[in-house]
């Protein structure tokens, strides 16, 4: 992690002032490997500062101490944060049956919320978020990571709750049928599928695809390349959003993350003639 240009001894006087805190008052010492951690979770904490305030980044820039100072105090709003997003998005969370997803959230989140040290580690993401999203850029770590991600479960919460449980059960099942075991994401599974009945405009309630329907999706995307269908696809996700979820941009463009999946499997799905595991119920 770089430096953000300071001196290496007015960082190595931040971790000298905590290292007391952190060891207890009694004890002087620490190992090379704790010292190093103190330092990353120190430039951590600048780091953060540096994302948000713009003095520091002016020639003039912060000391290191100020910098640090605000940035830890960034980590802690944002760790509240996440607290009130979990215990609005808890109390009516389902995971539909999904093992990964009921262990990330239900199990990992709370685990994380109970061990995570903000004032000395938080650089440490603690958790593996084996659940995956239809976001595949959550490159950052600690805080920001699970902060990012959480979000991201409550967008597909949001979206998924629009549906009967048992639909949502039913697609899943149609899609594998020990799908509570697999490391997959719900959204999509569901979204390809709402995506063939828009396209044949066909209500959810009228359920299965004829072979009228397959030749119907056959003939709008026939010769249309990757591009092309993503671009039709975005009109559909567009118009869900907008008929569904009162037009909001942030669940839009969450859902908009899986385009190009569903836009490589249909061009598949085109060349294969076989749409088995993409429109399903």
């Amino acid at each position: 992690m770089e430096n953000f240009g300071y001196p290496l001894e007015e960082l190595a006087a931040i971790v000298a002032e905590i290292t007391p805190k952190y060891v207890g008052y009694e004890h002087s010492s620490i190992t090379y490997e704790k010292a190093q951690m103190l330092m990353e979770g120190v430039l951590y904490c600048i780091q953060e500062c540096m994302g948000q305030d713009s003095h520091a980044l002016a020639e003039d820039k912060l000391p290191a101490q100020k910098a640090y100072t605000l940035g830890q105090k960034i980590v802690s709003d944002k760790f509240q944060k996440l607290q009130l997003i979990y215990n609005k998005l808890i109390f009516d969370f389902k995971d539909y049956g999904l093992n990964c997803l009921k262990d990330t959230v239900a199990k990992g989140m709370p685990a994380f919320i109970a061990n995570y040290d903000l004032k000395f580690t938080p650089q440490e993401t603690l958790l593996t978020l084996d659940y995956p999203l239809l976001k595949k850029s959550v490159t950052s770590t600690g805080i920001d990571a699970v902060l990012e991600y959480l979000e991201c479960i409550d967008l597909e919460q949001q979206f998924l709750q629009k549906f009967d449980d048992s639909y949502i059960r039913e697609i899943l099942c149609a899609y594998h049928t020990d799908y509570e075991l697999l490391l997959e994401n719900i959204c999509h599974i569901v979204l390809q599928n709402i995506i063939g009945h828009l396209i044949v405009d066909k209500p959810l309630t009228c359920k299965g695809f004829s072979p009228d329907d397959i030749a119907y999706i056959e003939d709008i995307f026939y010769q249309k390349s990757v591009a092309e269908i993503e671009r039709f696809i975005t009109k559909l996700v567009r118009l869900l959003t907008e008929r569904y979820y009162d037009n909001d941009a942030a669940l839009s463009n969450y859902l908009r993350c899986d385009i190009p999946d569903i836009a490589a499997r249909i061009q598949l799905g085109m060349r294969e003639h076989l749409w088995e595991g993409i429109f399903l119920v």
